[in-house]
């Protein structure tokens, strides 16, 4: 940063904290002096925060938890079909396509990823769950699932499975070794694997492409999963693609996979209408509990700021006063919601089997907003100065 642009910054932080005032720590007393008050403003305040954050964390987690596939596919491009709108649709594409991708020039693997939903049965549960099953080659792992090595060492056995270890409890106690149905065929749980659930599904297995075609010989893929040989140029090999595929299939890096995810959640369900309306709820909630509060403060102590404008302080000084105060209230409101959040965050992520994450991003925002709707509160608190007189003291 210049020094032309460094001191006039310097000097409004200076002229925002109050260093070199004689009036410096005037606005800490004045909004400590009640301390009931000043802990039912900070909450008041911590509660606004705390709805952002949950607002913030719920579509965060329902966002990443919707596209979380599309960052496990391990390669460079994906062909699907085109119609697929999004990853919980299961339209399929022909299994010669794999052979018809692996013969473009600069392919050097093309993996097929079966997906389809599956009754699981416990034994020691008498119930039966739907579970979303996958299927790939172990050797290849088009899917990044979980420990490369246990993953291959399960799916070289047509009778094992992976059980997903952070799908939701409905399912009952499962460990490696146990022996679980699923569609009707008993299959052994090899170990784990790392995929989590969604707002669509409550849970996964893996098995492998081989038990999956020999129970559907006639199995269609969801996609294939492209791997580039050493020294091709990405977009090269997908307009070759292009070509040698027909137009009902579509080529798309894993990137482009995840955005698309996005947006599909955000167009066929008004998440962000629906979280961005929680936000804004928060804010105002916020700005009005500090205004009220603000506005409070400024009636209780009317004798001292008429004196103190009877003294010769401008309005200046008032509306940095006041501000001063709503800073204060800011600050102490995001660290007690910010604390509050992260407990919360803890518990909805093993309540809903989301990745219920802070995010920097997220808590930037929210730090913004706090001030910003307490600055607001501040600024319409401090209107009522402007009726003080010195005459009152009399």
């Amino acid at each position: 940063m210049s020094p032309s642009i460094a001191r006039p910054v310097l000097e409004w932080f200076r002229d925002l904290v109050g260093a070199g005032r004689p009036d410096r720590g005037l606005g800490l007393a004045f909004v400590s002096h009640n301390r009931g008050r000043l802990a039912a403003a900070t909450g008041g305040i911590a509660m606004a925060v705390l709805v952002m954050f949950v607002e913030l964390g719920l579509l965060q987690a329902i966002l990443g938890s919707q596209s979380a596939l599309a960052g496990l596919i391990d390669g460079d491009l994906v062909i699907m079909n085109s119609a697929r709108t999004n990853l919980h649709e299961w339209t399929r594409i022909a299994r010669i396509r794999l052979a018809e991708a692996a013969a473009v020039r600069g392919v050097a693997n093309a993996m097929g990823v079966y997906e389809s939903g599956m009754l699981l049965r416990n034994p020691p549960e008498r119930r039966v769950h739907r579970i979303i099953a996958f299927a790939m080659d172990g050797q290849t792992q088009p899917l990044k699932v979980g420990d490369p090595d246990t993953v291959r060492r399960a799916l070289s056995r047509p009778s094992a499975v992976l059980f997903d270890r952070l799908s939701r409890d409905i399912y009952g106690p499962i460990s490696p070794g146990r022996t679980i149905e699923l569609d009707g065929r008993s299959f052994n749980v090899a170990g784990f694997a790392r995929i989590g659930p969604d707002i669509v599904m409550d849970g996964a297995v893996v098995l492998s492409d081989g038990a999956w075609l020999s129970a559907d010989p006639n199995a269609q893929p969801v996609m294939g999963v492209l791997r580039l040989a050493p020294g091709a140029k990405l977009e090269d090999v997908r307009a070759r693609l292009k070509v040698a595929m027909p137009p009902d299939v579509a080529v798309m890096t894993p990137r482009e996979i995840y955005w698309r995810e996005v947006g599909f959640t955000f167009r066929s369900v008004p998440i962000g209408i629906i979280f961005g309306a929680g936000v804004a709820t928060g804010a105002f909630i916020g700005a009005i509990i500090c205004y009220q509060i603000l506005f409070n403060e400024v009636v209780d102590l009317k004798k001292e700021l008429s004196t103190l404008r009877a003294m010769g302080f401008g309005p200046g000084f008032f509306r940095r006063l006041i501000l001063e105060e709503a800073y204060l209230l800011a600050a102490g409101g995001f660290l007690i919601g910010l604390l509050a959040a992260l407990i919360t965050y803890r518990f909805l992520a093993g309540a809903t089997g989301l990745a219920m994450q802070m995010h920097a991003g997220a808590a930037l925002f929210v730090a913004v907003a706090t001030g910003a709707m307490t600055h607001l509160g501040g600024l319409f608190a401090a209107r009522h100065l402007g009726s003080f007189e010195p005459a009152e003291l009399y």
